[in-house]
């Protein structure tokens, strides 16, 4: 089975390739000794652990933590409106060994994933409302289909509070990037049919997107569907121009990231992102050679900093790296990466 997945794969990277632009001939366009590296990094329980742990990290390497800040529908800072995650502020902590030459932090937020599934024993957070979950065309809700609940990017709550946590990372950490993920629908099956977004698209269109068909007779996707694709593609755009422009209004200065698909989703249209400064498509396979030719499909540009997954059944950092260099990306992020792993 593996070995077909793997074949599969390969197929379709080989295949992409043919059309996809050829690799850049430098690092990301910058000078020799700037690149960054990035890795992601949930809190740990204590602010002593969380900077021995970016201590590590900066001695191996690496020049910039995606600190996880909001995540299960709580932060993990000192916030005056949002319930808490921890006891410490993480982002506090972080920023002060950064001060002390540490990797320099942004904040991760995971966006419109709020609710882990009640088997995992974690508290639902206040935050959380059915009426904003997106659902599928069935009507069903994410729970429904795996572990994560997500909610909609149409809901008027929705955006409310994500641009309200947008605007106090800014507000109370300036210095600190802002990185979003979960910045998409769930894959499981078609969603996007919150009523708000169902309204929206009926005024726009005059369509009832739940009738629409995906084919015409002859196999080719029909008008209603490419309408209904666009819109909720729209809605997520739109989402992440209004986090940007909020971040940079309430005076953030760091770098504006997202974790995105490696491949094709055409409701995650990163690549027409406003304000997005680096996107962070999640290239995790098994092989560096796979890994090389999964990157031919990006522009030639310093916008892709390519994922990277570390640990138990992946290449070596250091062979992962070498691959994404002689590709031309000059920066990487890394998923997995804890003191000692090499």
């Amino acid at each position: 089975m593996r070995l077909t997945v793997l074949t599969s794969l390969t197929a379709s990277l080989m295949a992409l390739s043919v059309t996809a632009c050829a690799a850049p001939s430098n690092v990301s366009g910058t000078p020799s000794g700037t690149a960054r590296t990035a890795f992601w990094l949930r809190p740990p329980a204590t602010a002593a652990e969380l900077e021995r742990t970016l201590n590590a990290a900066g001695a191996a390497g690496f020049t910039d933590v995606l600190l996880e800040g909001f995540f299960h529908g709580r932060v993990a800072w000192n916030s005056t409106q949002f319930p808490r995650k921890l006891k410490y502020d993480a982002v506090k902590t972080a920023l002060n060994v950064q001060a002390r030459g540490g990797p320099r932090v942004n904040v991760w937020l995971e966006t419109l994933y709020w609710r882990p599934d009640a088997s995992f024993g974690i508290p639902v957070t206040p935050l959380w409302k059915d009426s904003m979950a997106t659902l599928s065309a069935a009507g069903l809700p994410s729970l429904k289909y795996s572990k994560l609940g997500f909610v909609d990017p149409a809901d008027a709550d929705v955006q409310a509070t994500l641009t309200a946590l947008t605007r106090e990372v800014a507000t109370l950490y300036p210095g600190a990037g802002l990185h979003l993920d979960y910045l998409r629908y769930p894959r499981e099956t078609d969603f996007g049919y919150h009523p708000a977004a169902l309204a929206g698209f009926a005024a726009q269109t005059g369509l009832d997107a739940r009738t629409l068909k995906r084919q015409n007779e002859d196999g080719t996707t029909s008008d209603g569907w490419r309408l209904w694709t666009d819109y909720r593609a729209g809605l997520i755009t739109k989402l992440a121009g209004t986090l940007s422009s909020t971040y940079q209004a309430s005076g953030g200065r760091g770098l504006i990231s997202a974790a995105v698909f490696y491949t094709h989703d055409p409701l995650q249209r990163w690549q027409v992102w406003p304000g997005l400064e680096a996107a962070m498509p999640m290239v995790y396979l098994p092989y560096p050679a796979l890994t090389r030719l999964a990157l031919l499909q990006f522009p030639q540009r310093q916008l892709v900093w390519p994922g990277l997954q570390v640990g138990a059944g992946s290449p070596t950092l250091a062979a992962q790296l070498q691959a994404v260099r002689a590709s031309g990306y000059g920066n990487a992020a890394v998923f997995g990466w804890t003191p000692g792993i090499k």
